[in-house]
């Protein structure tokens, strides 16, 4: 297990296996199996990812097709929030950008599919400018 575990967690893993004797006192984890940051998996991943070869959930996912589409772009704007001189950017762009027929389905499972007050329709052009 701490072969596959992630790298920050290690140690301490391995600590509490030991103390438990679980593992020998003397064990230490092998060097190349101390590598397992997310960003050096993300960075591995990234070819197959963007060639379209490994999905989003590999092992299957209780979320829809739509969800599944939502998802990247939440983020997105979660990540906006932190920075919110990107939000006029975004906004912009929801508003002047191209309808995409499957943006429906994203915006009605957010309930934005019909934006009766300003902040809906915001909300809505937020989401319709990364629901990719």
């Amino acid at each position: 297990m701490l072969a596959v575990a992630d790298s920050r967690f290690q140690a301490e893993l391995a600590r509490q296996a030991k103390d438990a004797g679980k593992l020998p006192k003397n064990f230490e984890i092998p060097p190349d199996q101390r590598e397992n940051f997310p960003e050096r998996i993300k960075a591995a991943l990234k070819p197959v990812r963007e060639a379209g070869v490994l999905p989003s959930f590999p092992f299957s996912s209780d979320f829809t097709d739509t969800e599944q589409r939502l998802i990247p772009a939440l983020q997105v704007l979660r990540e906006a929030q932190r920075s919110p001189l990107h939000l006029p950017g975004l906004l912009w762009q929801g508003l002047t950008g191209s309808p995409d027929p499957a943006d429906v389905e994203c915006l009605a499972r957010l309930g934005l599919d019909r934006p009766v007050t300003l902040s809906e329709r915001a909300y809505r052009a937020l989401v319709r400018s990364r629901a990719e």
